[in-house]
């Protein structure tokens, strides 16, 4: 089992990007916003809106500075409500479901100043993803996946018959390993726009083997659902993720350096969880976890049970 621990992208790493920042206009001081105007922030990448009406002067960076003071008390927003990241930066918020888009590619150019080992994507919508790493001018890898589920086709009659299942996640693992390498991601499709909720780079940390036994997921669906007093359902469709238990085996001389592992990704700080690269198996989560559990079995190696939420 691996884990991906992401990297934070800053504008200093993002060093080229396709998608415009353009998703409202950007606010003025010198413009009087009606209750339910939209507007953007470059400074913050932030899309806010707006509260109250005749809403002049009031600096929703400023507001939102303020109102993360942890000396205020029963802290709310007066004249902004923050929505979400702006359409570019959605990708790298730390929340899939708030998604960017862009017609027919997304493409991000990104230069870190550490080691990158892995890559992965989540809320797809494309025809396929390609990542190319280099090393100043020469190409090191190129790795494309097409973004289309296959595994439903066993014979010629489900060829014809089973609908195209789109993916909606990938993750690589085999990147070159450079202090400085530059990396693009392009998400690529002929029709319509393509989408993406989170691009995740970071480095690889290698947790112990998977167990078959004591592995596997359940769903969480955040809907509301609720039937009245003649029966009829009232329901809001909201975002849906995955729990999942990992059941790993660990050489007990890797123990300590696993515990401050968990220590840097505790307070709900999501990584990309990979219990398997086959993506079949439906084996890799983006989320937090929630606890983890060591038993000592023998003596050269324990077991660790893991519980991941999905972050949405």
């Amino acid at each position: 089992m691996k884990v991906l621990i992401p990297f934070q992208v800053t504008e200093a790493t993002l060093t080229d990007i396709n998608i415009p920042e353009d998703d409202y206009a950007e606010w003025s001081g010198a413009t009087t916003y009606a209750r339910g105007a939209m507007v953007i922030s470059t400074a913050t990448h932030s899309v806010y809106r707006s509260l109250t009406s005749d809403n002049t002067g009031n600096n929703p960076d400023l507001e939102m500075a303020a109102l993360a003071d942890p000396l205020i008390e029963n802290p709310d927003p007066q004249n902004w409500q923050l929505i979400s990241a702006t359409n570019p930066w959605r990708l790298f918020d730390q929340k899939p479901s708030r998604i960017a888009s862009n017609p027919g590619s997304i493409q991000v150019e990104l230069t870190p100043n550490e080691f990158i080992g892995g890559i992965a994507g989540f809320e797809i919508l494309a025809s396929e993803a390609r990542v190319e790493v280099y090393s100043g001018a020469e190409k090191l890898y190129d790795e494309t996946v097409e973004m289309q589920d296959n595994s439903a086709i066993i014979d010629w009659l489900a060829y014809f018959t089973e609908p195209i299942t789109p993916l909606t996640e990938f993750v690589l693992t085999d990147l070159p390993v450079l202090g400085t390498p530059r990396i693009v991601v392009t998400l690529s499709r002929s029709v319509g726009d393509v989408q993406a909720g989170q691009i995740v780079f970071g480095q690889l940390t290698e947790m112990g083997q998977t167990k078959q036994d004591g592995t596997g997921f359940s769903g969480l669906d955040f809907s509301y659902v609720q039937v009245d007093d003649y029966g009829d359902l009232e329901t809001v469709q909201r975002p849906a993720t995955r729990v999942f238990d990992f059941s790993i085996s660990v050489d007990r001389s890797r123990l300590f350096a696993l515990v401050q592992s968990f220590k840097r990704l505790r307070g709900g700080v999501p990584a990309v969880w990979i219990a398997s690269d086959r993506r079949e198996f439906a084996a890799i989560g983006y989320g937090f976890y929630r606890g983890y559990r060591e038993v000592y079995v023998g003596a050269d190696y324990a077991e660790i049970a893991i519980e991941v939420q999905g972050v949405v």
